[in-house]
């Protein structure tokens, strides 16, 4: 049978040369040193020859093999890391079908978009922004390729990559009596935010009417600053515009977190959508 270098025993081989040191390359990897000193052990035996110069404990570099292996080694890793992105670029130049709340784009996106095209400079996106349900409802269908949405917590198999939680912003100048009915500023029937304020309020007996039903976060924010009603949105979101937290005296009932799901449509490139939804993640939902 043909003899097969193991790419992690390479990496192994090469953090240990860099650093001249089995404990240090077991941190760098994440892995213990007996595991590392077992790999290597295991290697030298399959090519006969030892690749490591040591002397009371230390590693002082390698052999002379042990440099000709090296030389190899650096080639296959980079080998395989070219084979590894090349796979997960795009197969044609069609434009990537995103779609995602409007405030990820006031978030990083931008840095988010700069790291896409540096490591898939093919890559095209086509952005849509929309409400949550509308969103979910089309990476399902297909009209999306990958999509983030926002929902009540759920046990659905696109799993939650970040949950947000919600407080009340607002002051309305009359009086709110707890007989009165709550004037809501909020984005339209199928968003996340709008959907827990409901909740909230039905399960608490408050009536409610919408002042305010906007079509954008900035007119959101703006009613809410104009005091026309109360809005339900993620914390970190209302500090970030400046809005004032509610008062108590409000009577305004505690909201549960909104849950933020990433959706990939059926048939899409599955690693590269992953990828790109990594990315974006990690710089506007995890932010």
């Amino acid at each position: 049978m043909p003899t097969t270098l193991d790419l992690d025993t390479l990496r192994a081989l090469l953090a240990i040369v860099e650093l001249n040191s089995f404990s240090r390359a077991a941190e760098r990897l994440g892995r213990s040193q007996s595991a590392i000193s077992l790999q290597i052990a295991r290697l030298e035996s399959m090519v006969g020859h030892p690749l490591l110069e040591r002397a009371r404990g230390r590693v002082l570099g390698p052999t002379v093999k042990g440099a000709e292996l090296v030389a190899h080694a650096r080639e296959m890793i980079a080998l395989n890391e070219r084979a590894v992105t090349a796979m997960r670029r795009p197969a044609s130049d069609a434009p990537i079908r995103l779609g995602m709340p409007a405030d990820f784009l006031e978030r990083d996106f931008a840095s988010a978009v700069g790291e896409i095209r540096s490591r898939f400079p093919r890559a095209q996106l086509s952005v849509r922004t929309d409400l949550s349900a509308r969103l979910a409802e089309d990476v399902d269908q297909g009209r999306l390729d990958l999509a983030f949405y926002k929902r009540a917590p759920s046990n659905a198999a696109d799993a939650a990559i970040a949950f947000e939680p919600m407080a009340w912003f607002g002051k309305v100048p009359a009086p709110n009596r707890s007989d009165d009915a709550v004037p809501l500023v909020a984005f339209a029937d199928g968003c996340a935010y709008r959907g827990e304020a409901l909740r909230g309020l039905r399960l608490m007996g408050r009536d409610c009417s919408i002042a305010c039903e906007a079509r954008s976060l900035s007119a959101l924010v703006g009613a809410v600053k104009a005091g026309l009603g109360y809005a339900a949105l993620p914390v970190e979101l209302g500090v970030r515009k400046s809005l004032q937290q509610a008062s108590d005296l409000a009577g305004l009932p505690r909201l549960n977190a909104v849950e933020l799901a990433l959706g990939i449509a059926e048939g899409c490139n599955l690693p590269f959508a992953r990828a790109i939804g990594g990315i974006i993640a990690e710089r506007c939902a995890l932010a």
